[in-house]
């Protein structure tokens, strides 16, 4: 069965976001640019990793859910 692309290009531009958003968290708690002590760099970067993969496990639902065509 073939995944719809509309469904296939939301999800992965979905999962995309969620690794840049990690990314962008993770260099701004190495190089400290917020000036957070360490309980707060903990935090975020909790944070940031369970939001990142909640995103990123709702767009593989989504895909599953949503991405092959319904069959009449």
């Amino acid at each position: 069965m073939a995944m719809r692309p509309a469904v296939r290009n939301r999800s992965i531009m979905l999962i995309v976001f969620s690794v840049v958003q990690w990314l962008f968290m993770r260099y701004i708690l190495a190089n400290n640019l917020f000036s957070l002590d360490t309980s707060d760099r903990i935090l975020y970067f909790c944070l940031s990793s369970i939001l990142g993969a909640l995103a990123i496990f709702a767009a593989l639902m989504y895909m599953v859910v949503k991405g092959n065509p319904d069959k009449d």
